[in-house]
């Protein structure tokens, strides 16, 4: 970005007046004046600029991504600002009436010389708008697009106005942009100059080398070496020319100079080569080979394609062609025979599989006749299919055609309907049968009927009304009968962008990520409850959790899984930031572009800030358009099918909700806790589904992984320090905006206290919090403008507590004080440190074996009923010896040794006790 004072020093040399210079001023410092969105089907996001320091939105990220790349690169533009303050149009309507609007470009554009309003249009949209709108848009006879309101308003301003259409843009270098962001973006980058010098050697003494040359000749360079010398500009390359994911098309010079010199000489030297050819060769013309007829499909640089009469494909080079040519051997068609060469390719091109296997029995009774190896005379039929083929041979060079059946021109094929019925009919169509009120086929065409009657016309039959109707087309029809989202999974599914320029799902692993969230489909218990002794048969209310959520990043390049966050709460950023840290935590790295929905959550401040700050471009897919986001969304399936519905309690049975009985409803058969089905779910992630074979990549995911990181490059130079990540990833809780109250005891947290020594100054006010969901033995408070670090009054009990062991822990507490009864007293702090004393302890006993989960489960149950069976013997006895006055023996859920009560009396007594926050333990009486 300018200075104030080159800002000053551009307005001079531009010669603005100061009232222009105010606009533009107050351009800069405002804000975008709205914020862009999805709309049907464009995909909108934003992109941390470098060039500007700041956020960018685009509406489309083919058509206003692809600029901004434009705008980032070009040396010329020294600012741009997305959403800039409104501006007048006045023009005339189509009907040459005065229309005045209000118009919101999408880009303000400061260049070296000049600056103005820029509007992106793909050219599809302008020639729609230029049959609407004709006096606002129009084209030059060079082609170049105008908006002529808008053009008079900036040049009043001494500024410029421009329609910026998506056929301007090279998509080549969109994905060239793309390749080397990660290397424009980072400061700190070199490459060592022994192998700067023998990159250059060889670029000097090979003019016009390729990127797969140059790494097959020279031994231990790396393609991030070549990568670097590229986006530093130390090498050359043109970024419009080929893409860098296709090395072997990639010619490497020293200077844009020496390019140019090198396309000169080519063309040169191969301007110098006599012509041989003796014909116009064009692609299109039909040549004879050696008395075959051959289509001249492609005639390039180095091959000419040739399509035979027989569909034949045939690619020979172009120095061999060029002989054939000059000694005759091929020559050019006659225009007569050229057309006959056409009706050669319809005939065949209607034939049907039937028709050629007639076609050849034909001939193979006809055989000997044609070669006169028989002297049995033929039958009626075999001379008729005789003079068929010698007919055939004289017209088109080839008799077989005329045994082929013509069963399509028999009949009459003249329409039997008028076009003003046919007309009347396709209009009574889209008026009465394609409505919300979705009437039958039936029920319109005795409508219609009744309207043929009114005109005097003849109406066609119900079967026929019914195929015109099966010809409308299939989608548009169900979104005027059933809605959009309906005629959604009819419409055509799209495999490339651009034609097949441009890959939808990267070029390379950790260029595209998709995040999404799910509802598992499995019913969980607490193992809080369970670990404090309670049975989850007899409280299944208070032992319940319901279905975790699950929030997945996945590459879309490779498919791999690269982070799995799970927990009891809905959909957060807290959720986004979490899953992001994980990545960070196993590959050290984030994703260069990542793709949302339309959730809130993505919209948050938090989760935005995080995005800007490593430069990470956020693109938000269209509402209700699941295909923008089928990868995650086909691995949903693919987990709910191959994990989620083999355990245990899972919920699929509910689809039939009224079908459920109370003996299979899966809240009864739940056995799983979080931390367990978390262990087993990031195994099934991370080894099984990453190691299996994907269809759409004809490899596993860590393959394609493992090869594309080694094509694109390791960039190591954008790698992520995790301290780094963790303060700007910590989320803020949930209640009460974030913050919390400072008390005598310091702030509370998830049913943990944290002090610093500065809450003594502070007391009953409310702080801004932030919380590690990875160690909640720490938090962090904004006091006097800075973030302190506090301490939980337990710090030693949960310090030797994992990572994971915290995380399942701290998620599993938030969902029990959501549905914590009355009856069961409020998990405390110490309880919660012992709570993670046995998860640590259940962890190391654990073995996170894919195979051995089966039998887990298996013995849980086991071990489950047979607990059962001693509870009930325990009551029994306990009953029967209190009621005799005996002593009785209970295990204390909250320390580990027996306690002996005498009487009822002292068994009250050390309840009352036990449910205090400071009760010690007493010793055996």
């Amino acid at each position: 970005m300018l200075t104030p004072e080159e800002f000053d020093n551009w307005c001079r040399s531009v010669g603005l007046s100061p009232q222009v210079r105010e606009i533009i001023q107050k351009i800069r410092l405002s804000e975008p004046t709205r914020r862009v969105g999805s709309g049907a089907g464009n995909v909108c996001g934003r992109y941390p600029s470098r060039k500007m320091q700041r956020i960018i939105q685009f509406e489309s990220h083919r058509n206003e991504l692809a600029y901004i790349c434009k705008l980032e690169h070009e040396p010329g533009v020294l600012e741009y600002y997305d959403q800039p303050s409104q501006i007048e149009l006045n023009y005339l309507s189509k009907r040459q009436r005065p229309v005045r609007v209000l118009h919101t470009p999408d880009f303000f554009v400061i260049r070296l010389t000049s600056a103005g309003w820029e509007e992106c249009k793909t050219e599809q949209e302008l020639l729609q708008k230029s049959q609407s709108s004709p006096n606002r848009f129009g084209q030059t006879q060079q082609g170049q697009w105008r908006c002529a309101p808008g053009e008079r308003f900036a040049s009043s301003l001494n500024l410029y106005y421009a329609i910026r259409s998506d056929a301007e843009l090279n998509s080549t270098f969109q994905r060239n942009f793309v390749w080397l962001e990660d290397y424009w973006h980072s400061d700190n980058i070199s490459v060592d100059s022994t192998v700067v010098a023998d990159v250059c050697a060889l670029i000097q003494a090979h003019r016009g080398i390729t990127i797969t040359e140059l790494v097959q000749q020279l031994e231990g360079i790396k393609i991030d070496d070549l990568n670097i010398l590229i986006a530093t500009n130390q090498v050359y390359v043109d970024l419009e020319a080929a893409p860098l994911s296709c090395p072997d098309q990639v010619q490497v010079f020293l200077s844009a100079e020496d390019a140019v010199t090198y396309a000169t000489a080519v063309a040169l030297v191969e301007a110098s080569v006599p012509v041989t050819s003796s014909i116009n060769i064009v692609a299109g013309m039909s040549i004879n080979w050696d008395e075959n007829i051959w289509l001249i499909l492609n005639f390039g640089e180095k091959c000419v394609a040739l399509l035979g009469l027989d569909n034949q494909f045939q690619e020979i080079p172009i120095h061999v062609f060029e002989a054939l040519v000059q000694t005759g051997r091929v020559v050019e068609v006659p225009a007569n025979v050229n057309k006959t060469v056409n009706e050669t390719e319809q005939r065949l091109r209607h034939a049907s599989r039937t028709d050629l296997r007639i076609a050849t029995a034909r001939y193979s009774q006809i055989e000997p006749f044609l070669n006169k190896t028989t002297l049995t005379p033929p039958s009626p039929t075999q001379r008729r299919w005789i003079s068929q083929y010698r007919q055939a041979e004289r017209t088109y060079n080839r008799g077989y055609l005329g045994l082929l059946p013509r069963h399509q021109d028999k009949g009459n094929y003249l329409p039997k309907m008028s076009e003003q019925v046919h007309q009347v009919m396709r209009t009574h169509i889209e008026t009465e049968y394609e409505t919300l009120i979705q009437p039958s086929i039936r029920q319109t065409y005795q409508s219609f009927k009744q309207v043929c009657e009114e005109h005097y016309l003849q109406p066609p039959s119900l079967e026929t009304y019914r195929q015109e109707i099966n010809t409308r087309p299939r989608a548009e029809q169900l979104k005027k009968r059933k809605g959009s989202r309906v005629a959604y999974q009819e419409s055509i599914s799209y495999w490339q962008l651009h034609g097949q320029e441009t890959p939808i799902h990267g070029e390379r692993p950790f260029e595209i990520a998709h995040i999404d969230h799910t509802e598992a489909d499995v019913e969980l218990l607490s193992a809080t409850m369970l670990n404090l002794g309670i049975n989850p048969t007899e409280s299944l209310k208070i032992a319940n959790f319901g279905r975790p959520w699950i929030t997945l990043l996945i590459d879309a390049y490779s498919r791999r899984i690269l982070a799995v966050y799970m927990t009891f709460e809905t959909p957060s950023y807290r959720s986004d930031m979490m899953v992001l840290r994980l990545c960070v935590q196993r590959y050290g790295r984030l994703p260069q572009i990542i793709v949302v929905d339309g959730g809130k959550d993505f919209e948050s401040t938090d989760f935005e800030v995080l995005l800007a700050y490593f430069q990470v471009t956020k693109k938000q897919r269209p509402a209700a358009k699941p295909r923008f986001g089928s990868i995650i969304e086909s691995f949903f399936g693919v987990a709910d099918k191959e994990f989620w519905h083999n355990l245990a309690g899972n919920t699929q049975i509910m689809r039939n909700v009224r079908q459920v009985t109370k003996g299979i409803n899966p809240k009864n058969h739940a056995v799983w806790t979080l931390s367990k089905l978390y262990q087993y779910f990031c195994e099934y992630c991370y080894e099984v589904y990453d190691t299996s074979p994907h269809p759409a990549l004809r490899m596993s995911p860590s393959e394609a992984f493992n090869i594309g990181m080694s094509r694109g490059g390791m960039r190591n130079h954008v790698l992520v320090s995790m301290d780094e990540f963790k303060r700007l990833s910590m989320p803020s809780p949930a209640e009460h905006k974030g913050t919390r109250l400072v008390t005598r005891k310091g702030i509370k947290l998830h049913y943990l206290y944290y002090w610093h020594s500065c809450f003594a100054q502070i007391f009953n006010t409310r702080v801004d919090v932030k919380y590690d969901p990875f160690d909640i033995t720490i938090a962090y408070a904004y006091v006097n403008g800075e973030w302190v670090e506090c301490h939980s009054e337990y710090l030693q009990e949960l310090q030797g507590c994992s990572e994971r062991g915290l995380m399942l822990a701290a998620a599993e507490l938030k969902k029990l004080n959501q549905i914590q009864p009355k009856q069961f007293d409020s998990i405390t702090g110490r309880k919660l440190a012992q709570f993670f004393l046995r998860i640590r302890q259940e962890e190391a006993i654990l073995t996170p074996s894919w195979k051995q989960a089966k039998q887990l489960v298996q013995a849980q149950q086991l071990r489950d009923a047979e607990l059962r069976q001693l509870h009930a013997y325990l009551d029994e006895e306990a009953i029967g010896s209190t009621s005799k006055n005996l002593p009785t023996e209970f295990s204390n859920p909250m320390n580990n040794h027996v306690q002996t009560v005498t009487t009822p009396e002292d068994l009250e007594f050390h309840q009352e006790c036990e449910a205090n926050e400071e009760f010690e333990p007493l010793p055996e009486w």
